[in-house]
């Protein structure tokens, strides 16, 4: 009887913690099994209470809320029936606490700049509020004397509980609604707002706008800014991505099974050569919109604060809200993903509920809407075909080791999802593979994913020409035919590195032709607003075609706007055409300058998820077989011929069947003569 009867107790207050998790989903965008967890969580941060046998009593309020969520790992009382509960179950989650501990303690200390932590507990996730008032509560496991699965259950429910919070929400007639008076209840909902926006679940734009106001209200503060430095913002979203990065490695290392990560590759440089780059095309597109609409223009929301007079007259050096937004939206659309996808390993890889997989380029699947900043792991070819040195010449030219920390690396991943997405595979290399348009025509060629080129340029200004520069394109559709018309979709980009001002020029128009797959441009488009790709060698035609052999961008088949000549000698990067947004790629260039440039050093790297690249690879393989097969049969029957004119006795007199020729022509050449001539 009594057994009924606590069964049915704790039934009901699993029904009323379900309905109490509903009503705070009908309000944030957050699943239920998230919902329990965070509450527990915020319940936890309000004692000075640790976890069992993890020592935080001195941790900042990130690593304590990154502590407290992987101790919760995978518990879900809401789908009791998917698990059965032990007492290892707690032990593992404990072991990923003090994984996450040691993770996030390297973060704070080596990787992120300082203060950032206690920004973004405060400004991101409202915990600053808790802080005065504590209560002494501690939460000890205590295991059950016996294993089972009945007593096990009731230990985790007493551990895991929220009923202080349902029991308020029951009291108030089933309304999950606080006031100021209910401490506890105010605080929790600031808590999950501030996790829905930081977390990028109510989409990418409000979780920029966190972005900047974490980095706008300085070391600690929680007050609103209208503007925030422009290195300061972009320092900070590259520090955010390479702890990222390292915690994604961290989380793989369970067991000693994937070795070990020196977390000293991910410090971020002190004074990144390339950022420079990317600071001044965030400045000059503010400059650039302050003359369109005002110098007032970059005030996008009042200040808590008076203005001061040099913030009214525009800091050269700052920008604002709105700026950093469009500049985003178009050059860096990848870095509003820097504090969610932060925030999403720190809070999902080490634990239980879903760990990553040892695959590097896998992990929790990252919810609906929000896409992930990685930076991409650098894989070469297994056995160059060319070149001797390959083995000992480095990873890359253009990205310094450990390839990490390189800036330039952040900067392209920023751009583009596909360059975000995990790796990185070197199909040409100019210092591996020699300098050489044809065989990097054929690296390429057939290869069945999205490609990154990159090109380093001479300074030849004494020559008329541009100085040093990086530069380059991205498509996503696959080189896969040799062609004198131009194919690809939207999908696809031009960019200037650096050291001039980062620029991406992306087609005009939009992005209507990704969804059409497959464009292929003819030459009776007046237009030419469809020029994405080309890929023309001059074998194709012989030469005779009439039109420039290589691979180039944009432009006309004539004269590509970016293109790389089939002998290196005529290449050249144009400033307009009609299907990219005009600007210049190249560096160094003034009015005395022409567009033609010398080409120091190339690169190819095929681009996205291992898998991804894995059947790209499979799909190059694939067409070099099929070539061979073709050329090994059109041999085969030319042997093949021959034999059989060699055997019927025709093959003689197929050879000799010039001299019958030449007797036949005006003005003769009579061969017996001659002979009959050299031997009186």
């Amino acid at each position: 009887m009594g057994v009924s009867a606590s069964s049915t107790s704790r039934q009901t207050q699993r029904n009323n913690e379900q309905a109490y998790v509903r009503s705070l989903g009908d309000r944030y965008p957050l699943g239920d099994a998230e919902l329990r967890k965070w509450i527990w969580c915020h319940d936890r941060l309000q004692s000075n209470g640790t976890p069992s046998l993890v020592p935080i009593q001195n941790s900042s309020e990130l690593t304590s809320l990154a502590v407290w969520s992987a101790s919760y790992g995978d518990y879900n009382p809401f789908s009791r029936g998917q698990s059965q509960p032990s007492v290892n179950s707690f032990f593992d989650r404990i072991n990923s606490a003090k994984r996450v501990l040691e993770t996030i303690t390297i973060v704070e200390n080596e990787i992120l700049p300082a203060g950032l932590s206690l920004r973004i507990a405060n400004g991101a996730l409202a915990l600053n509020r808790l802080s005065s008032k504590r209560n002494s509560s501690n939460l000890t496991w205590n295991p059950p004397d016996s294993s089972s699965t009945e007593e096990i259950t009731a230990a985790e429910e007493k551990y895991y509980s929220i009923s202080s919070y349902v029991n308020k929400f029951m009291s108030a007639g089933g309304k999950a609604s606080y006031g100021h008076n209910d401490f506890s209840g105010y605080t929790l909902e600031q808590f999950l707002e501030g996790l829905s926006v930081s977390c990028g679940r109510r989409g990418s734009r409000a979780c920029l706008s966190k972005f900047f106001a974490i980095v706008a209200a300085g070391n600690g503060g929680v007050t609103q800014q209208t503007m925030a430095k422009a290195s300061d913002i972009i320092f900070t979203a590259y520090s955010l991505t390479l702890a990222a990065s390292f915690m994604k490695h961290m989380a793989y290392l369970e067991d000693g099974k994937s070795g070990k990560i020196d977390w000293r590759s991910f410090i971020p440089e002190k004074d990144p050569k390339g950022m420079s780059s990317m600071v001044d095309s965030l400045l000059n597109h503010a400059k650039t919109r302050r003359k369109e609409y005002g110098p007032n223009s970059h005030f996008d929301y009042p200040s808590t604060s008076a203005t001061s007079s040099s913030a009214s007259k525009g800091n050269e050096t700052s920008v604002s809200l709105q700026e950093f937004l469009d500049w985003s939206e178009t050059m860096a659309p990848m870095m509003g993903s820097a504090l969610s996808t932060f925030l999403h390993v720190l809070f999902t890889y080490f634990s239980n509920a879903d760990s990553p997989e040892t695959d590097s380029t896998k992990g929790p699947r990252f919810p609906p809407g929000v896409t992930p900043i990685f930076i991409p792991n650098l894989t070469i070819e297994k056995a160059p075909s060319t070149a001797k040195y390959a083995a000992s010449t480095p990873t890359s030219s253009f990205f310094h080791e450990p390839h990490w920390s390189s800036f330039d690396l952040f900067a392209l991943t920023c751009t583009s999802l596909s360059l975000a997405s995990g790796r990185w595979h070197r199909l040409f290399s100019s210092e591996a593979n020699g300098l050489s348009c044809n065989r990097l025509m054929h690296s390429i060629l057939g290869y069945g994913g999205p490609t990154l080129l990159l090109i380093r340029s001479k300074d030849s200004r004494k020559d008329g020409k541009c100085g040093t520069g990086v530069f380059g394109a991205f498509t996503y559709t696959p080189w896969d035919q040799e062609s004198g018309s131009f194919y690809g979709n939207s999908d696809c980009f031009l960019f200037r590195l650096g050291p001039d001002a980062m620029c991406v020029y992306r087609p005009k128009g939009g992005g209507d032709n990704a969804a059409e797959g497959l464009y292929k441009a003819s030459k009776s488009e007046s237009n030419n607003s469809r020029n994405f790709m080309y890929f023309n060698p001059e074998a194709r035609s012989k030469g005779f075609d009439g039109l420039a052999h290589g691979i180039g961008f944009g432009g006309t088949a004539e004269a590509p706007r970016l293109f790389i000549d089939e002998v290196l000698d005529g290449c050249r990067a144009s400033t307009d055409d009609l299907t990219f947004d005009n600007g210049p790629l190249l560096s160094g260039v003034d009015a005395s300058n022409s567009n033609q440039f010398d080409v120091e050093s190339i690169e190819v790297w095929g681009v996205g998820t291992s898998s991804q690249i894995d059947e790209a690879l499979l799909a190059r393989d694939e067409q070099r077989e099929d070539a061979a097969k073709k050329i090994r049969q059109a041999m085969k029957g030319a042997k093949g011929q021959f034999l059989e004119d060699f055997q019927s006795g025709l093959a003689g007199s197929k050879l000799f069947q010039h001299r019958q020729e030449m007797r036949g022509r005006d003005g003769g050449c009579d061969l017996d003569q001659d002979n009959d001539e050299r031997t009186e």
